[in-house]
This record gives structure tokens, sequence and C-alpha cells, in this order.
């Protein structure tokens, strides 16, 4: 990550017409936790913070629905290359974890 010992934040805006909204869920549309991991792995990558090698002890604490915008908090860990991933829906907690990054 650039700047390796500073905490970031993120902004990930949800599409409200993401093609995924169809499946998952008809009539109480939601995110799939699969997609939101691909979409902060990318955003990570965007962002510089390095390439998610594994993701490590990911949990979903609450559902992500169109429209929604998360603010991703990414800090470094103790770990070596492991980054503690954070995102918040307001102020309600979605998602915790940690990813392990290969730097370029």
């Amino acid at each position: 990550m650039t700047g390796a010992n500073t905490t970031r934040e993120l902004r990930l805006p949800i599409p409200r017409e993401h093609r995924c909204f169809a499946d998952h869920f008809p009539g109480a549309p939601l995110v799939p936790g699969a997609l939101l991991l691909k979409w902060i792995m990318a955003l990570l990558a965007e962002a510089k913070c390095g390439h998610v090698n594994y993701l490590k002890q990911i949990k979903f604490l609450a559902p992500v629905q169109p429209g929604d915008e998360l603010r991703i908090c990414v800090a470094p860990s103790a770990v070596a290359q492991t980054l503690t991933v954070a995102a918040y829906n307001g102020e309600a907690l979605v998602l915790k974890g940690q990813v392990e990054c290969i730097y370029d």
C-alpha cells in the first residue's frame, strides 16, 4: 500500500441497476458476497493497496443493497503484507476481515 503504515478510506458506490439484482433476490435485492469481495479487491488494487493474494477471516455482518455507498477502511495489520479491511454503510459495519496483499 502506498504509505504502508497509513490507514485509508475508500468509497464504493453500489450501482442500482447491476444485473445481479435480477436473480439475487427479486423483490428484495442484495449484493452477493462474492461480488462484493470482487469489487473491494478491485478497489484495493485501483487505490494501489496491492494485489489481493489471499482472503482471511472475512465476515459478512449486514446486507448490502442497490444504491448503498460503502466506506471501505483499509489499515495495515501486525502481520506483514496483511491489511485489515472494514466496510461500513453509514455507521453500520457490513463486512470485516483481513486480506494478504502482494505489492508491485
